[in-house]
């Protein structure tokens, strides 16, 4: 049986965002904090807004940018610990 990949996505009641040029700007509303994402964070956040398995985003990474697999998967596990730690996930 194989396991499930966990679906991460963005809390929609906790963060605005939008697009400015090739970054994104996100408000935590429920701390009044700003976040800029730069080129490859905004790549998986927009990702991360429709729903994204770590999985999905690493091949996204891979796909857009010269880094290898192992590096993509480890920065992309930093990405969700950062979000998920200002609680700008759903979920646990």
């Amino acid at each position: 049986m194989t396991q499930q990949e966990i679906v991460h996505r963005v809390d929609p009641d906790r963060v605005a965002w939008r697009v400015a040029g090739d970054e994104v700007v996100v408000l935590d509303t429920g701390n009044s904090v700003y976040f800029g994402l730069a080129a490859s964070g905004a790549l998986l956040w927009q990702r991360l807004v429709a729903g994204a398995t770590s999985t999905e985003l690493v091949t996204a990474l891979v796909a857009a940018t010269p880094v290898d697999r192992e590096r993509a998967q480890a920065d992309v596990a930093a990405f969700l610990a950062d979000l998920r730690g200002h609680g700008l996930l759903q979920g646990p």
